[in-house]
């Protein structure tokens, strides 16, 4: 448990020795892992309180030139705090000697000046004699981890992926945006959005690539938009979903709830 904060470190330590196993699990889902040869062990938790760049502050300035030099920070910040809070929850997970974390949910909250990354989720473990090389992890449900390992495919990790971009609202798109201006499209805004969007599929492309995945499957993407200085418009949009593996070529997927994002094309 070296390098894990002092309240983990109790936490694990109480559950060890109670022997109680706790489960975020839903029904549906507990039922789901069992069925793979899966069962909980515990509930675990990654988290860290980082003092960032605020976002009001990331385009401060900007007017023209380097857009990406300006959002770099704001973006790394996110990277940091979201990849440090899955790591701590993988040492949970590794001390109560499970093979994957299942049904994690990330979530970020504000502290003052600082903000708090949080991960949670159920630890697993395999009722059999082989064992992942390493530990999973995922967002999936355990039902749909089980529809995943029947259809061929396994989980590797959770990843985060985001991208973020500023525009300086001219005449032309503040007269788009007038009182007077009815239902018309904002051409400077589709543009922002569209770019921000695209940028962050890529980025998730990339990081499940790198991950050395045959696929990502994507669990939510979003948007939020704001205005950092005067007459200057910033967005932000980000993807995250698990990496997964194929093991064997089998059936399709059991069920259509899972959208998959395919990184190879078939017959490679």
């Amino acid at each position: 448990m070296h390098g894990l904060p002092p309240a983990a470190v109790e936490r694990l330590t109480r559950a060890k020795r109670s022997g109680v196993r706790t489960s975020l699990l839903s029904a549906p889902s507990a039922a789901g892992i069992k069925a793979v040869g899966l069962e909980p062990v515990g509930e675990v938790m990654g988290c860290v309180v980082l003092s960032t760049v605020s976002q009001y502050r990331s385009f401060t300035g900007y007017r023209y030139g380097n857009m990406d030099a300006y959002s770099r920070p704001y973006l790394e910040a996110l990277h940091t705090g979201y990849n440090t809070a899955l790591d701590r929850l993988r040492a949970e997970a590794s001390a109560l000697g499970a093979d994957g974390v299942v049904d994690i949910r990330l979530s970020l909250s504000s502290l003052g000046q600082a903000e708090e990354f949080l991960a949670m989720g159920t630890a697993v473990r395999a009722q059999s004699t082989t064992r992942p090389k390493s530990l999973f992890t995922t967002d999936l449900s355990g039902s749909d981890v089980a529809k995943l390992m029947l259809a061929g495919w396994v989980p590797l990790q959770v990843e985060w992926a985001g991208a973020a971009n500023a525009i300086f609202t001219g005449i032309a798109t503040q007269s788009q945006t007038s009182f007077y201006a009815g239902n018309i499209e904002v051409d400077a805004y589709t543009r922002l959005i569209n770019h921000v969007r695209a940028g962050a599929r890529t980025r998730f492309h990339d990081v499940v690539r790198k991950a050395g995945a045959d696929g990502g499957i994507v669990n939510r993407m979003a948007l939020s938009t704001w205005e950092p200085a005067e007459q200057v418009i910033a967005a932000l949009a980000y993807v995250y979903g698990t990496a997964i593996a194929q093991f064997h070529r089998g059936t399709t997927t059991p069920a259509s709830t899972l959208t998959i994002m395919p990184l190879r094309r078939q017959g490679e």
